[in-house]
This record gives C-alpha cells, structure tokens and sequence, in this order.
C-alpha cells in the first residue's frame, strides 16, 4: 500500500523571502486556479508542544506573512496570509491565504509615482503598449507593479512567447486593477493563460513564480485519462443557462452618445436557440480592436448554455498530485444513467477538456482531491 505524502508547512516574509519557519498546521486546504487566484485555509493550535517557544501572533501576520505548502519536501503552493482569527477558547489560529495573483489584485497600473503628487496628477498618466507581444505585455505590467516602492514581492515572470502582438492603454483616472486587467487579457480570444505558482529554487527553497501560456499551459503529449468507475469516484454535471447569449454588447470608455458599444452575435444559432442579449462593461478600453475582441469573446463563451465538470478522483490511483497540473489537457471518460451510450459512441461520454482547477483538503490519510474542468458548451454530448 502506497504510503500517504508528507506536509510540511513554511512560514516566509513577503518582502524578503525569508523562510521564518516552519510551523505543523491541521484541516488544511488549497487550491490552485487557471488565471485567477487560487486560496487556502488551515488552522494553527499554538497549545501543539511544536509550536511552543515559536511566535505565532508574528508568523500569521495578514499581508505580511507567507504560507508555503510542501509535499514530499518540493513546494506545491504558495500564498499571502491575508486573514487570521484567533479563538482562545480552542487555542486555535484559522488562517486564510491567496497565491500572488491576489497581490496584484491589490495594486494598480500607474507608472512609478511621485511623493505626495498633486491631486490632478494620477488622473492625467497613462500606461500605454502599441504592438507588443501579449505575453511580455503581461510581463511588463507585473514589472511596473513591483517597480513602485514597497512593491517588489519577487514574483518571477516566465520568458515565454505565444506570438501574437496586441495593444494596451490604460489610463490613470480609470485606476485599473493589475490582478483585474490580467484576467481580461487572458479571456480575450487567444489570450494568454496564467498561473501564479511556486517552484523550486537553490537548497529546496520557494521561488514565486508566473507562468504564461503560448497560449496555452498544458502538458506534451497525450492527455491524461480519468474515467468514471476507475480513477473517478465521483463527478458532478453543472449546466448554467441564466449567463447565455447569443448576441454580446462590450461598452468601452464614453458617456451617452459617445459610448463605444462593440457587438458580437451567433446568427447561426438562432435556428435552434432563441435571441438572449447580454453586455459587459470595459471602461477602460478607448481602442475599437480591443473592445472588439472582448465582445467576441465574451460571445463566444456564451453561446450556449455552460457546464462545469468536477471530478472527485482516487488520490491513490495514477495519475497522482504532483503528476498533472492545472492547464494540462484531460480525456474524460462517462458511462451511467446520466450519460448513456448512443448510437456510435462507444460511451456515454468521451471528451477532451482542460484542467483549470484542483482543490486538495490535506487528511492523515492522504488527499482527498477535486479537479474542475474548464466549462463546456452544453451540446458537447
């Protein structure tokens, strides 16, 4: 019988890096997100006799601490602690943290600032990029960020390129979120995938890293295969109808009249689907091509209605934690009562999706792990 991981939980300063130490924590639980933040929640009892002589009011301190999680000694995440509650009735610290994408939710895209600048100064900046490579654009903007004073937390960014050139403008009055415009820049068609993460550096310690997509994260070769009744022990089928549109507005920055309104429509599909209208705001796009692309996108991700896959997998059962990893392409494999065979299909269902999230609760067992699948359109069966 395989024996379960070992975890080990690191306590760093943000600023620096520094591994403070190294502290057992219990109930924990992480998860890892394609382009979006992934979280974490553990408890801490400062009566355990291994913490006893350590500082755990210090090492828990929100927004400026850091949790590293460790199994089998190789870091597997890494995130700010940004929420702590003590309860002296159980001696008990409960701690919740975000990766490094949630920084960056916490930042703005301004060029490096003055002391005490006048009040009519921030609105009259702007950060511009004319037919840059998208994935050095995402580059730069975490750059700038880091560059302000106070702002350097030692995120490395992946030298990687996916070929396609783009134009970006944001303007100091619209005070664009980093973490925010990331996200719009990697949902837009063909748009980078990102993933705030850790990897090892020199001596085993953690290095905060970002990976950008080409555009897409994902492994080489064949995908890996979890079929329902093997290596899945469970599974839900969410369908979402109410998000569904067949024609899409993308207002951009403008008042009244002078609002620009991109529209995106799947004229196709009315011969089976009835006319949903829907919008989306981007007060901060000025250039007709962006605004575009947005409502292109945004299109065709509603067009139908979605449905997100979560799988319930056998941590036991290859492929384990550690072997796939968020953005890897996955072969899903269905036969029930849900998803019956018909007619020239071997299953019920058999499809190709992507891994965008996992979610792992640390047991004295083992793992218990849930994979979500990137959503799919509702005519995949």
């Amino acid at each position: 019988m395989t024996s379960p991981p070992a975890y080990t939980f690191q306590f760093a300063d943000l600023a620096t890096g520094v591994i403070l130490d190294e502290l057992p924590l219990t109930n924990v639980r992480y998860n890892q997100k394609l382009n979006t933040a992934g979280t974490l929640s553990a408890v801490l009892t400062i009566t355990d006799p291994r913490v006893r002589g350590r500082d755990p009011y210090d090492l828990t301190t929100p927004t400026r601490r850091v949790v590293y999680v460790l199994r089998d000694g190789r870091p597997v995440w890494g995130g700010i602690i940004w929420t702590r509650r003590y309860d002296s009735a159980s001696g008990q610290v409960s701690i919740g943290a975000a990766d490094w994408w949630s920084y960056f939710d916490h930042r703005k895209i301004l060029p490096l600032l003055p002391e005490r600048p006048p009040v009519d100064y921030v609105a009259r900046q702007s950060v511009s990029y004319r037919d840059v490579e998208q994935n050095e654009i995402v580059r730069r903007v975490v750059q700038l960020a880091q560059q302000h004073a106070g702002g350097n937390i030692l995120v490395e960014a992946e030298t990687t390129s996916s070929g396609t050139w783009r134009d970006r403008t944001w303007y100091g009055y619209a005070l664009a979120s980093v973490g925010e415009e990331l996200r719009r820049l990697s949902s837009v068609i063909g748009g980078p995938d990102m993933l705030f993460t850790v990897a090892e550096g020199p001596a085993g310690r953690p290095r905060r890293v970002l990976r950008i997509g080409t555009p897409y994260l994902g492994q080489q070769g064949s995908p890996w295969v979890w079929q329902y009744g093997g290596n899945v022990r469970a599974y839900r089928w969410d369908s979402d109808g109410s998000r569904s549109a067949r024609r899409v507005f993308a207002t951009g920055d403008g008042m009244e009249q002078g609002t620009p309104i991109a529209v995106a429509e799947d004229r196709d599909a009315l011969t089976a689907w009835p006319l949903l209208e829907t919008e989306r705001g981007y007060s901060s796009v000025r250039e007709t091509a962006t605004l575009q692309s947005h409502a292109d996108a945004d299109q065709a991700a509603a067009r139908l209605p979605v449905v997100t896959i979560q799988l319930t997998v056998d941590g036991t059962r290859y492929p384990q934690v550690g072997v796939w990893a968020v953005g890897d392409d996955s072969r899903v494999v269905i036969d029930d009562e849900f998803h019956q065979r018909r007619p020239g299909r071997d299953h019920g269902l058999d499809t190709t999706v992507r891994i965008i999230g996992a979610d792992i609760s640390v047991t004295e067992q083992g793992e218990d792990v849930t994979l979500t699948m990137a959503p799919l359109l509702e005519d995949v069966a």
